[in-house]
């Protein structure tokens, strides 16, 4: 697939043979070429964005540019691709996330929008590559697979089948399927699931895997159904096995996880590396704005031990051979000028950041318009049936029994669930004389009068509220608690801003983020949202004593895990998809 559809061929020839001038000279810097793998001087020339000519350093052009840039003798690298990411992780809408990842070299990506696609479906899908478009940050998308993620256990905003995804398919910024996570459902020929395959491989298009711990014949029937790649490697044995087998794996380093360096490991001594490239999937506002985007990921896999040029291929070229983009990912004759300027090859940020051969970064700094903060969201927060406190109370069972309790990440990773013989005060269950118990609770924020109140263990709170309706992947509003009134108050802060994040404490907020787009995203550019992000993550993490986090709530409610689940609907097992009975 060509990206430089607008290429006048025989313009570029007549450039090329010196019989018509270029835009731009990038001068007076050490070429990283991304086909052979060497560094030397070198100069490019650029016409109506697209590079004509890559000169070697003696070699002078019969017609000079209109315009030359001098690279300082910096080092001249392809733009960054991120292959797999979700923008409303990092609560900015899309054209912020641009003005935000630019300047740090990233200069293509390719978003999986179902965050947003379960709250507003194709409407909120459509939202984003809208206003995706605001930007030069060349932004694609694949359309959501698994909305919800787990149907029957819980219920979202929209529910996409073939139709869905069909309608998807044909729009033009939208490179083929997302993470196909419901990986037992496509190994057992879910019928479901073979449908919504079949919408991509009938048009030839990118069916983009996740199957973490997935291995010998359950990896090949995965592959054999259709996705092709994995961004879900969680130690070296499995990587090196999906690269054996012919899968494309992306490395990542985000948000949530790390397990690039027991990724790298499983290749290192792999003679090619052509299937690997890097992803960031979940990446907070503050990180960008502390650490940087993809270039980050570049810098830890250099610190792991990768080769600084197979780190940047992996982030570049790579990546563009994975999606088909001919003309990304390299510095050549007929390649889109996507380029940045570094002081070293080891992640750090660029000096200048080109996209479509126009300076769009210098030093950090976004050349672009600011946003105009004209956009005005729809409030998604459904939740008229909400009347007051006692709605976070759990109603006891006439007779004598035991109460499910979760208990928070017990014995590893993963929430589990025990029951428990609890006081019960006036009908309903009370937790009060327990320090280490609060009630979480799970409301649907999509039009349904349906949330789930069960107590948890070890979550770390004591006393007020925390709030969100970050919680994927229904992003339903999801709360733990000791006080129902704090509960009441904090679920009223977020229906009057549009969702977003609350923590609240003896009737006072003591700090809130609000996200109007769809309850995930913010209006805010990143220096603005970065320390409202951290003010919020420090309340949570002192009322919590530092035993939990956002990051802990907000996957919370994720269906697709193992262990207890709590969603809308219920406390589901993860590991049986059945749900378990809050009393018994």
């Amino acid at each position: 697939m060509k990206i430089a559809v607008w290429m006048d061929r025989g313009k570029m020839v007549r450039a090329a043979m010196g019989e018509i001038p270029c835009d731009l000279t990038v001068c007076n810097i050490q070429l990283v070429n991304m086909f052979s793998g060497e560094v030397y001087p070198a100069q490019v020339d650029i016409l109506d964005g697209i590079i004509v000519r890559v000169r070697t350093d003696n070699e002078c052009p019969a017609l000079p540019s209109e315009r030359i840039f001098d690279g300082g003798g910096r080092y001249l690298i392809p733009g960054f691709i991120d292959s797999h990411l979700h923008v409303e992780s990092t609560m900015m809408i899309p054209e912020n996330f641009g003005r935000a990842v630019l300047p740090w070299g990233t200069t293509t990506i390719v978003m999986d929008p179902h965050e947003i696609a379960n709250v507003l479906g194709i409407e909120g899908v459509s939202f984003m590559l809208d206003n995706a478009k605001k930007t030069p940050l060349r932004q694609f998308a694949l359309a959501p697979s698994c909305v919800p993620s787990v149907p029957g256990a819980e219920n979202s905003g929209a529910v996409f089948g073939e139709e869905e995804i069909a309608r998807l398919l044909e729009l033009p910024e939208v490179l083929g399927i997302a993470e196909i996570m419901n990986y037992v459902d496509v190994c057992r020929g879910d019928e479901r699931m073979s449908r919504i395959i079949s919408q991509g491989l009938k048009r030839n298009l990118y069916l983009q895997g996740h199957a973490p711990r997935l291995e010998g014949d359950a990896l090949a029937a995965y592959l054999l159904a259709g996705p092709e790649s994995d961004h879900e490697c969680r130690s070296a044995r499995e990587c090196r096995e999906k690269v054996r087998q012919g899968m494309h794996v992306n490395l990542k380093t985000s948000s949530l996880s790390n397990h690039l360096p027991d990724a790298l490991e499983g290749i290192r001594d792999h003679r090619w590396h052509d299937s690997v490239s890097l992803c960031t999937d979940d990446v907070h506002a503050g990180v960008i704005y502390r650490e940087g985007h993809l270039n980050r990921v570049v810098q830890k896999a250099i610190g792991y031990g990768a080769h600084p040029l197979d780190a940047i291929r992996y982030a570049s070229y790579n990546a563009a051979r994975e999606y088909g983009f001919d003309d990304l990912g390299a510095i050549a004759p007929g390649y889109v000028a996507d380029m940045q300027l570094v002081d070293a090859l080891d992640g750090r940020r660029p000096s200048h950041v080109f996209c479509r051969g126009k300076l769009v970064a210098e030093e950090g700094r976004y050349l672009g318009s600011p946003y105009d903060g004209g956009l005005k969201f729809t409030n998604t927060m459904k939740l008229s049936y909400l009347s007051g406190p006692g709605d976070f109370r759990l109603k006891a069972p006439a007779s004598q029994g035991e109460t499910l309790v979760i208990y928070s990440k017990y014995d590893g990773p993963f929430n589990k669930a025990f029951y428990e013989t609890l006081p019960v005060e006036d009908g309903y269950i009370c937790i009060r004389q327990d320090p280490n118990l609060a009630m979480a609770c799970v409301c649907n924020r999509h039009g349904l009068n349906q949330r789930t109140v069960v107590p948890i263990r070890n979550f770390g709170i004591t006393e007020g509220a925390i709030a969100t309706t970050v919680s994927h992947d229904c992003h339903n509003l999801t709360m733990i608690y000791r006080d129902p009134e704090d509960a009441w108050i904090a679920a009223e802060t977020l229906k009057r801003s549009g969702g977003g994040i609350a923590v609240v404490l003896n009737g006072k907020v003591l700090a809130s983020l609000a996200l109007p787009a769809a309850g995930l995203m913010s209006q805010l550019s990143v220096d603005s949202l970065a320390p409202q992000v951290e003010q919020v993550e420090k309340a949570v993490y002192d009322l919590c004593a530092g035993k939990s986090s956002l990051l802990k709530m907000s996957t919370f409610a994720l269906a697709a895990l193992p262990g207890a689940i709590m969603t809308d609907k219920g406390v589901l097992d993860g590991q049986s998809q059945t749900f378990m009975p809050v009393f018994r």
